[in-house]
């Protein structure tokens, strides 16, 4: 039997594999995009990527619902309640696809709109038109999807959510070749995200059903407190999300308008690499919603979890920022050419926003599990409207850099404070957590920043060639990983980890402490 730690570290596995593959396809696709369609046309799909649910303006729309549904569901299978189940899937499927009658057709409506609002070049307005028209029209298939994937979340079935985040990744790469190929341009970018996420919602269906056994989402299962409830508890989660996507997107909607969609296409270039770095994050904590929620009960369970849960993500992540930061450079010149230089110094400032981020990643998650968001809640706020307002006051005389800048800025105001009020919340002091953290890390953080910089020195610096800067990218990180397993690690932790890393590849029946 699997213990919880397993069961985490094995979803945690599985989440990393599929992003890992996704993001290998998109750096793979983007700069064939950029030189088949142009940066100007390129920039328009990066923007209009902006208006779909995943971390777009569209995820405005979904209220944090699917949070919440998340919560909720691994509340009921934890009290063994399936009418609490199906009330809340069947709740947030109605909620979802009210949302969808409404925002699809506002968006398809308001395409033309926002082409002319970027300054589109006219040569590529229609296209850009359909474009926008079709990924509006597609999140009448995305929205209503989320209510399955997080019955897929809360069950901690995320190997099967995966497979179908991989199989339309493949999916939408092929399509996207096949379009541009034909000379379709962003206008079959959009049939082709149009037609992988219609597939995606299918396949979430089934996967959904099967997860959970006699699980019931038609209309007669909704009632009007689980409604409420949701969009209570998911009030919140929206108020978190938001500062996610005003960093995501917002920021490159303030540089389409004030610079044009080419700039757009160079910052988009630049966070290619931010996105890499931020994914590896964001996995590295991706089923700690599900399991907080399951062990709510028991704080001693939740202050280990938090202590070597950030030591463990934070060794997971960081030495892939430090890589990018460092390799920035010959990364972004071998695999998109000299068009990309000027992006270079933004993709760096990008991977210090998410190295500063990573050490906080598992308390937020935590809390976001827990559903104890209220200060979070009030302190991104804040940082959301500062980060907005800096944006837009640098963005005229620093150019895309000081949209870049304004995030730092804003971001690095709010972080002691959440630091702080994660330390109170799981009722760990300030050393312990220092001393979990920095204990183990640092020795691999520190000889890979000097392995990193001779190797930049020694062959970095001049190479043009991707797989040579690829592999110098791989053997920064593995210098830093090698070192916290065999140095940074000791005695019962190192023991622990490599057991809890043997249970959830099912290659041990040992139990280790939960």
């Amino acid at each position: 039997m699997r213990t919880p730690a397993a069961q985490l570290v094995r979803n945690t596995f599985a989440s990393a594999a599929g992003s890992v593959t996704s993001i290998l396809i998109g750096l793979a696709l983007t700069p064939f995009l950029i030189h088949r369609l142009g940066l100007e046309a390129y920039g328009v799909w990066a923007f209009a990527v902006t208006l779909t649910l995943g971390s777009g303006y569209a995820s405005f729309s979904a209220l944090g619902i699917e949070g919440a549904t998340v919560r909720y569901v691994a509340e009921a299978l934890d009290e063994r309640d399936p009418e609490a189940l199906n009330r809340t899937v069947a709740s947030s499927l109605v909620l979802f696809c009210a949302i969808a009658a409404v925002l699809t057709p506002l968006t398809i409506a308001l395409a033309h709109v926002l082409v002319l609002a970027i300054g589109v070049s006219p040569r590529l307005r229609d296209a850009a038109t359909a474009c926008f028209a079709l990924i509006g029209a597609q999140l009448a298939f995305e929205l209503p999807a989320r209510a399955f994937v997080a019955v897929l979340e809360g069950t901690q079935k995320f190997v099967n959510f995966q497979l179908v985040e991989l199989g339309r990744a493949l999916a939408q790469a092929v399509l996207f070749v096949l379009a541009v190929l034909a000379g379709w341009g962003v206008a079959g970018l959009g049939v082709a995200q149009a037609v992988t996420t219609l597939a995606a919602l299918i396949a979430y269906w089934l996967l959904a059903h099967r997860a959970v056994a006699g699980l019931r989402a038609g209309p007669r299962h909704v009632r009007r407190a689980e409604l409420a409830r949701l969009v209570r508890f998911g009030g919140g989660v929206f108020s978190l999300r938001l500062t996610s996507v005003v960093y995501n997107q917002i920021d490159k909607a303030i540089v389409g308008l004030a610079l044009g969609a080419r700039q757009v296409g160079l910052y988009e270039i630049a966070n290619k690499v931010n996105l890499s770095a931020a994914t590896i994050a964001t996995v590295s904590v991706s089923a700690v919603v599900p399991a907080a929620a399951s062990q709510r009960r028991d704080r001693n369970v939740l202050r280990d979890m938090y202590v070597r849960g950030s030591c463990y993500a934070t060794a997971a992540s960081l030495p892939f920022a430090v890589a990018a930061f460092v390799f920035a450079r010959p990364l972004l010149l071998s695999w998109i050419g000299p068009t990309a230089a000027p992006a270079v110094g933004a993709a760096q400032l990008f991977v210090v926003y998410e190295g500063v981020q990573t050490v906080q990643n598992v308390g937020a998650t935590m809390l976001y599990g827990l559903g104890r968001i209220r200060l979070p809640l009030i302190v991104n706020l804040g940082a959301t409207a500062l980060n907005v307002a800096l944006s837009i006051a640098l963005v005229y005389p620093l150019g895309f850099v000081g949209v870049i800048l304004g995030t730092l800025i804003a971001n690095g105001l709010a972080w002691p404070v959440l630091l702080w009020n994660y330390l109170r919340e799981f009722e760990c002091s300030l050393g312990v957590w220092l001393r979990r953290l920095l204990g183990p890390n640092l020795p691999g953080l520190a000889l890979q920043v000097g392995v990193s910089l001779a190797l930049y020195e020694a062959v970095g610096r001049d190479t043009r060639s991707l797989l040579v800067a690829g592999l110098l990218f791989a053997v920064s990180v593995a210098v830093s990983l090698s070192v916290f397993v065999t140095i940074g690690l000791r005695g019962e932790d190192r023991r622990a980890l490599l057991e809890v890393v043997r249970q959830a590849l099912f290659v041990s029946r040992r139990r280790v402490p939960a």
